[in-house]
């Protein structure tokens, strides 16, 4: 396994946790997404960023011209779509909005590399960090 690579084992507990699975999705598994919402037109620039699930948390309607979705109505549907996919009201800017649930947070953490982001699991997450989250 990769070092950049989440084990199945993680994804599980995640998954069992209501962790959007979307985080761990491959360029290309979103760039299918990007078609199946619509948006063929934009699965080369999904492919040529080399975006992946885990940069969803930070994609807003600022950052989608950078990779090349530049159509207004495009950005504003293509955000909202992402911020329903993960299940949050607003992408993460800074670190205070980071902190605003434990889930938000997680998903911040995760969109980090390295063998550390990818073994940690939302359980650990919480754990390690229950003096900022209750855990449940």
């Amino acid at each position: 396994m990769d070092f950049n690579q989440t084990s199945q084992h993680v994804r599980d507990l995640d998954e069992s946790c209501g962790v959007p699975m979307c985080i761990y999705w491959t360029t290309e598994e979103l760039a299918d997404w990007i078609c199946e919402i619509g948006y063929p037109l934009y699965r080369e620039s999904i492919e040529l960023n080399n975006v992946t699930g885990r940069h969803l948390i930070c994609l807003d309607a600022s950052k989608l011209p950078e990779i090349g979705i530049t159509d207004f109505e495009h950005i504003k549907d293509i955000a909202a779509k992402i911020r329903e996919l993960l299940g949050i009201d607003h992408v993460i800017r800074n670190i205070n909005d980071a902190t605003l649930s434990p889930m938000m947070a997680y998903i911040n953490q995760k969109r980090k590399t390295g063998a550390i982001s990818a073994g940690l699991s939302y359980k650990d997450f919480l754990k390690k960090y229950k003096r900022w989250y209750s855990v449940t």
